[in-house]
């Protein structure tokens, strides 16, 4: 089997627990939804200072789990 065919065969499954990054964004109002997927977006906002100013409005998040999120590789 070449890397090719077993990349291939790979395929991403979802047996932990939800992203609690995505579990956050769906809790939260319209407004702040938005203002927290714009922050992911733009490149000047770190996902250390993305989880501060959550942890300031009493979310509790990690910065290694937005930044999983933002990067597509948490378990939706």
């Amino acid at each position: 089997m070449n890397l090719a065919e077993a990349l291939s065969s790979e395929f991403k499954t979802n047996y932990g627990p939800k992203c609690s990054t995505c579990v956050l964004i769906a809790g939260l109002d319209k407004d702040d939804a938005a203002a927290l997927e714009a922050a992911f977006a733009d490149g000047n906002f770190t996902s250390a200072a993305i989880g501060r100013a959550l942890r300031a409005q009493g979310h509790s998040i990690h910065a290694a789990a937005l930044m999983r999120h933002r990067k597509g590789e948490c378990s939706k």
